[in-house]
């Protein structure tokens, strides 16, 4: 029999007395919890927001698409929708979602998912290469599903790919074990490059809770290490792409990409803050960022270089992230209703659902 607190909408699987029991095996990695700048979700404001999300993005098949890139889907999609499915207790559209995934993206090889799957291409899956944040969030959402759902087989499934993660996506650079973001195009002769929101911390956390294995302790405490370390301009951000020195750890905006916070690091501080590891000088960075611009004016990308920002405001998802880590607002969160694609719509609901885990004690 479940417990009233395994089935509740938002304790399905690693929840707040996981993350702060985990924390302390980790001998007190840097924790902090809710800035408390907006009033907690009802408790059913998570499935609420789930329904919303279901009907504008899930498609029967079980396939999450991306609206924002031409309908394409993604392994991180898939993920996202399995653990907003999981936190709403909609066991029905996680099965169809994980039979998707799984007969589509998985790997035959090992366990772990083709990043992209576009519809009408021959093949489907043209780039067998995995995204190491899509691996990470389906782990988290089976984790869950199987503690909310009481299916074992989903906990196994979920041990699996983590398994794989941890032995096939981590590397030594410099002083870091580092978590690559993919199999494939990362390595450099000097350098590694990273995507610091490929670290979803609430699922390493999970790894290592269902685990053990003290691996993933050390992937942890790097990847804070490197948020804090690895942040530039004169906002002291992440960039959406990293570079580490193989040989010394020194890090830098990696070449190739744009100089820019902005669409994959604006999750950075949302891993953080749902995992209570957000540091507190890199919650005061955020804090000055958000509100030099203001809810109103908050920038898609600033470049960490110049300086410069985008020419249009960000959409509501990135609000919903700047409002739980540091921005003055006594708003409500933006609701999915408003959201202008799946990326916006998805970053909404994350916030909802990690708002609603503080309130679990």
């Amino acid at each position: 029999m479940m417990t009233e607190e395994n089935n509740s909408p938002t304790a399905s699987g690693v929840g707040r007395r996981s993350f702060m029991s985990v924390m302390a095996a980790m001998g007190g990695a840097q924790v902090l919890s809710s800035t408390g700048a907006f009033a907690d979700p009802a408790p059913d404001a998570v499935a609420q927001q789930w329904a919303i999300f279901r009907a504008k993005y899930l498609r029967p098949s079980g396939r999450v698409v991306d609206t924002g890139n031409g309908g394409e889907s993604h392994s991180e999609g898939q993920g996202y929708g399995m653990l907003f499915a999981a936190s709403a207790g909609d066991l029905a559209s996680f099965q169809s979602m994980w039979m998707w995934a799984r007969t589509n993206l998985q790997h035959t090889n090992d366990k772990l998912f083709s990043w992209r799957f576009l519809k009408g291409h021959q093949p489907p899956v043209p780039d067998k290469n995995n995204a190491t944040d899509g691996d990470l969030l389906i782990a988290l959402a089976l984790g869950r599903a199987g503690k909310r759902f009481q299916r074992p087989d989903y906990i196994q499934d979920a041990m699996a790919i983590y398994g794989d993660v941890l032995n096939l996506m981590t590397m030594k650079a410099g002083p870091y074990v580092v978590l690559m973001p993919g199999a494939v195009g990362f390595t450099k002769k000097d350098s590694v490059i990273l995507n610091l929101s490929y670290y979803v911390m609430p699922s390493l956390l999970q790894a290592f809770d269902l685990t053990a294995d003290p691996r993933w302790r050390q992937v942890m405490e790097d990847g804070i290490r490197l948020v804090s370390a690895g942040r530039f301009g004169q906002w002291r951000l992440p960039p959406d792409w990293l570079a580490v020195n193989r040989a010394t750890g020194a890090l830098s905006i990696a070449s190739g990409w744009p100089p820019r916070f902005s669409y994959d690091a604006i999750r950075v501080p949302l891993y953080f803050y749902w995992a209570h590891m957000l540091a507190p000088n890199v919650l005061a960075d955020f804090t000055r960022f958000w509100n030099n611009f203001g809810a109103n004016a908050l920038p898609g990308w600033v470049d960490l270089t110049t300086g410069a920002r985008s020419p249009y405001n960000a959409p509501p998802g990135y609000l919903a992230v700047a409002e739980c880590t540091g921005l003055d607002s006594a708003g409500e969160l933006p609701t999915l209703d408003h959201a202008p694609d799946y990326y916006s719509a998805a970053l909404t609901l994350l916030v909802y659902i990690a708002r609603a885990e503080e309130t679990i004690k």
